[in-house]
């Protein structure tokens, strides 16, 4: 299993970071805590299909 890197922008604080991603836990949506401002961060994982990376999706644990 390789993750893969993806630029995340805090829904909080604006700020931009790496996170890592498990290609393989698309459908799923997880909590992980912001690099930065330590707000909790749901992150939603969609498949691109077999050669294309997935697409990551963020939102504020709240809404």
């Amino acid at each position: 299993m390789e993750l893969e890197e993806h630029l995340i922008e805090c829904p909080y604080c604006a700020e931009v970071f790496t996170a890592l991603v498990d290609p393989t836990a698309a459908g799923d949506q997880y909590v992980e805590d912001c690099e930065i401002c330590c707000q909790p961060i749901v992150f939603l994982v969609s498949d691109n299909g077999d050669q294309a990376p997935c697409t990551v999706t963020v939102r504020r644990e709240n809404e």
